[in-house]
């Protein structure tokens, strides 16, 4: 079984490793139908570029614009119908709806290149300006007086340069000598009514999250921000952003395979990131995640994140989160959360938490949460919560289990057991705790506790104190008060005290007894006593008490400091008129234990039946005496 499980293992995480996903539709992968015979070639890439809905940037002087092409393309991808009408050494970018055509090249002479960028409206240098070279994603960004240097590889004629920057419309530019200062003016776009970013939780990206900002210069947010363009790199290796193979453009890069020595930075990956220390993506990421700090993803995670520190997602994740630390989900989790620390999913979760301190989901778990410490759901949980401390939700439909506290706003479904408390609006299933159980609505199944309380209890309470407004089943306890429940006040006499007081309360089938006997006799006797009793019904009005009682008896008017103890055994017959009022009375079997003696004599003081025992052993510290008496009385129900 152990080989078998380790395969299983293997093959989940070799699946995870080759998991990747359709990324969103790009200009090269639309179709397009064009038909036409012997027309020039700017012409047949006018037509492509009109039918993709994209517009065409180039340099004349790299295509032989005159020559005559024939195009038919039946819904044909863009990158198939352009690669059969450009020559071979043409390479093409996007950048946003803009199709970049560009001349590769071998040549790797060094061309200095600098020049400013301003607003073309108001002429102001504009800073944070992204420049590009198209054929070798080869860019810096610009200073706060808009100037920009950049050196290029091969020949002039081939150089490509886009500018871009939020709220400015895209810039191609194709430079003429390089030695020359290079002036460009870029228009920003239409003027729109500006509106806050909704952004879950005042979040939109990793640019928000404070360890991003400090390890990941300004530069390089500007350059992700910029460029609307997706650039896609089959592999790339980065020691800090913006040093690595994909130099200043690994912003804007999705790497098939990535490897970061301290903290790497990309726009996505669909394949593997593996990173010594962080790695930081502000898109999408399919595939896994391997980190020995942290993985923070500005979007969606499709497969895994395993660091030994923190994973953190911003969008929705489906596959696996295993964190030494911590695990982060800002929206939809579907998959498992695994870590030591914390657990936070902040959406709607499908799918288990496991951790060793504290699991959290903002929203409705369908699944269950394991903890070491505490469990907190702010919407329902499907299944169950665990934890060796707390247990926090709205509504459960399974069980809630903790050494220390359990508490529901709502209903749970399969019960509650907290060795501490337990609380919840409505409980099916019942309740188990060695402290407190406590439902403001309905508890169907039970209560068992030191103390239960339940507005409305079908089932039993059993514990030490039990109360409740209405209750239907049996509750058994030192004290049991049901407000619409079972009370009785009777006024009796016995063969041993003239006058006693009694209260009974709980249920018809297990009730509490508490009374007491004033001083009225001539000895000035007095007692007080406590008991448990049933009364079972016998016809439409009749009844009968069996209680048992302990009651304490003080021959006189003072305390005695002993014990003097009257265990009864009481069979009363009742009945019952106007449902109210309840006469009775029966026979008792009395029991007298006590060590009440004399401590000059010795010899015992209790008068108690002395003359009327049928049984009476002595023993080196205890009397015990017994005989059968009886009970006469009045009671109201009420």
């Amino acid at each position: 079984m152990g080989v078998e499980r380790w395969q299983w293992f293997v093959a989940v995480l070799g699946g995870l490793l080759i998991v990747t996903a359709l990324p969103a539709q790009s200009i090269l992968r639309r179709t397009v139908t064009v038909q036409a015979g012997n027309v020039r070639l700017a012409r047949a890439l006018e037509l492509v570029a009109l039918d993709g809905g994209f517009r065409l940037s180039y340099n004349s002087r790299i295509l032989p614009e005159d020559s005559l092409v024939s195009v038919n393309a039946q819904g044909g991808r863009v990158d198939e119908v352009m690669r059969g009408l450009l020559p071979e050494a043409i390479i093409m970018r996007e950048s946003g709806e803009h199709l970049i055509l560009a001349r590769r090249t071998e040549d790797r002479t060094r061309h200095p290149l600098s020049g400013q960028v301003m607003d073309a409206h108001t002429g102001v240098p504009l800073g944070r300006v992204s420049v590009v070279e198209v054929r070798r994603s080869n860019g810096v960004t610009t200073g706060p007086s808009g100037r920009f240097e950049l050196t290029l590889k091969g020949e002039e004629e081939g150089a490509a340069l886009l500018f871009s920057r939020v709220g400015y419309l895209d810039t191609v530019v194709f430079p003429g000598h390089m030695g020359q200062e290079l002036l460009v003016a870029i228009r920003p776009r239409e003027k729109v009514e500006r509106l806050e970013p909704i952004c879950l939780h005042d979040r939109c990206g990793v640019e928000d999250l404070g360890v991003a900002r400090l390890l990941v210069p300004a530069g390089q947010f500007d350059q992700a921000a910029n460029l609307g363009f997706v650039r896609r790199a089959p592999w790339q290796v980065t020691l800090v952003p913006g040093v690595g193979t994909n130099g200043e453009v690994g912003a804007a890069t999705v790497n098939a395979f990535s490897f970061n020595v301290f903290c790497g930075f990309a726009r996505g990956v669909e394949g593997a990131e593996i990173g010594l220390g962080l790695n930081i993506d502000t898109r999408d990421v399919r595939g896994v995640q391997l980190a020995g700090l942290a993985n923070l993803v500005g979007r969606e995670v499709h497969g895994a994140q395993i660091s030994g520190g923190i994973n953190h997602a911003m969008r929705s994740l489906q596959g696996l989160q295993l964190g030494g630390f911590a695990n982060v989900v800002w929206d939809t989790l579907a998959g498992v959360q695994i870590a030591g620390g914390a657990n936070v999913a902040k959406g709607r979760m499908r799918g288990p938490q496991v951790c060793g301190g504290v699991n959290v989901a903002l929203s409705d778990v369908d699944g269950s949460q394991t903890s070491g410490g505490a469990n907190v759901a702010l919407g329902d949980v499907r299944k169950a919560q665990f934890s060796g401390g707390f247990n926090f939700g709205r509504n459960i439909e399974g069980v809630q289990f903790t050494l220390g506290m359990n508490a529901a706003l709502g209903t749970v479904g399969g019960g509650q057991i907290g060795f501490g408390a337990n609380y919840a609006r409505e409980v099916t299933g019942g309740q188990f705790s060695f402290g407190v159980n406590a439902v403001s609505g309905t508890v169907r199944g039970g209560q068992v506790g030191a103390v239960n309380f339940a507005l409305r209890s079908e089932g039993s309470q059993v514990g030490f104190i039990n109360l409740s407004d209405t209750i239907t089943g049996v509750s058994i306890g030192v004290l049991s008060v049901a407000l619409h429940g079972y009370h009785r006040l009777d006024a009796f006499s016995t063969d041993v005290l003239p006058l006693t007081l009694s209260l009974r309360t709980g249920t018809r089938a297990f009730h509490n007894i508490l009374g007491w006997s004033p001083p009225v006799g001539e000895d000035s006797t007095w007692a007080f006593h406590y008991g448990i009793g049933t009364e079972p019904r016998i016809g439409r009005r009749g009844l009968l008490d069996i209680a048992l009682i302990a009651e304490q008896v003080n021959e006189g008017w003072y305390w005695v400091d002993a014990v003097n103890i009257v265990g009864r055994l009481e069979l009363i017959y009742g009945y019952a008129f106007w449902d109210r009022l309840v006469v009775s009375a029966g026979p008792v079997l009395n029991v007298l234990i006590s060590n009440w003696r004399d401590p000059d004599t010795h010899a015992w003081l209790s008068a108690l039946a002395a003359d009327r025992a049928f049984d009476q052993q002595e023993h080196t510290d205890l009397l015990t005496r017994a005989w059968v008496g009886w009970r006469a009385g009045v009671g109201v129900r009420f």
